[in-house]
């Protein structure tokens, strides 16, 4: 029978400081360490980012410590349902991380899926979203280029890694609690010290980092492996203003209302070939609007998720994966919880 899973802690091994908003949210003080906690994750940590760690590093597993990509693999049309096990050949499509960042992110990029197929060897690139979780007082991120900049600019920065002006080039933009920021491939971002977030993204840690001496990694990691004649390509270096930047903070769109509660669509349009997420806010009982494979972070109160083969009880800083062959999900009580999705099927490409 296909069921609701609850996940542990799956901290990964990554080059910047941070992780105790995660420790909190799992109410864990002090016994966890590390900025990201990959849920519900098919793909492993390459050694290309600046750490060193197991061999399944990067894997999300049970309780039973049975890895997610064996029960995946043993049943890929249970878990994903046909088009999209079909279409990724077994993966997801999907990777969900809890990011506490300790100290301010280096300026980094990701590629697009066309890079990553032309350079990486990738089906996927890294478009990725934000949904802001914690922030402390005055809590920034640096989103895309205020102006259009060329790239001789770009790589002279690099050269003599001077953050300074990289930032001073970018959109400086305080944050808060519920938030939500769409970061498609290829924008320059860095997240600043005291934010902590819900990320979807692509399944890659594919990262080109134009800041990178700072910490401790080095210049083969920073461009992927492959020199900056080509890195340098990831690097959508057009300017982001007026519009064109507020399209990138999503506005939640309700799907259904009713006396048990509210499912709001979080991210825009654009987003759905690459993921969508879902925010319940429930009272009573709230029915997901759509079946099928996803990977739940609980963020408040307590109740029950419901399945067509039984019942679960969930609490805050739970993070849960369901099977497309559990059926329809419903919850109960007085919980609030972030629905992550696949890309959608009517919008897989061929």
């Amino acid at each position: 029978m296909h069921r609701p899973i609850l996940l542990p802690d799956n901290r990964v091994p990554v080059y910047y400081e941070g992780g105790e908003g995660i420790d909190r949210f799992r109410s864990v003080p002090g016994e966890r360490h590390g900025p990201e906690d990959w849920v519900a994750s098919l793909c492993k940590l390459p050694p290309n980012i600046g750490s060193v760690g197991s061999a399944n590093a990067g894997l999300s597993t049970t309780a039973d410590g049975i890895t997610l990509v064996h029960l995946v693999d043993a049943d890929p049309v249970g878990w994903l349902g046909e088009v999209l096990a079909g279409r990724y050949g077994g993966d997801s499509g999907l990777l969900v991380k809890l990011l506490d960042a300790g100290e301010r992110l280096p300026v980094h990029c990701h590629p697009t899926r066309a890079f990553g197929g032309d350079h990486l060897g990738s089906l996927f690139g890294k478009t990725e979203g934000w949904i802001i979780m914690d922030a402390a007082p005055g809590s920034k991120v640096w989103l895309g280029m205020s102006d259009d900049i060329d790239r001789a600019t770009l790589r002279h920065w690099i050269q003599h890694q001077d953050a300074t002006s990289m930032l001073a080039a970018m959109n400086e933009i305080e944050v808060g609690v519920g938030q939500v920021v769409f970061v498609p491939a290829g924008i320059p971002h860095a997240i600043g010290p005291g934010v902590m977030l819900t990320e979807l993204q692509e399944p890659t840690a594919f990262s080109v980092l134009a800041e990178y001496e700072a910490f401790n990694v080095g210049e083969t990691e920073a461009t992927l492996g492959l020199g900056w004649d080509i890195a340098l390509d990831c690097f959508d270096l057009s300017g982001y203003s007026g519009a064109r930047l507020a399209a990138l903070f999503a506005e939640r769109v309700e799907l259904s209302v009713t006396t048990g509660g509210t499912v709001s669509d979080l991210f825009p349009p654009a987003a759905e070939e690459f993921f969508s997420a879902r925010l319940v806010r429930c009272s009573g009982v709230v029915e997901l609007p759509e079946p099928g494979f996803a990977v739940m972070v609980v963020t408040d109160g307590l109740g029950s998720l419901r399945w067509d083969g039984g019942t679960e009880n969930v609490k805050r800083g739970e993070t849960w994966v369901v099977p497309y062959g559990a059926g329809a999900v419903s919850f109960s009580g007085d919980v609030e919880a972030i629905v992550c999705l696949p890309p959608s099927t009517d919008r897989i490409l061929t």
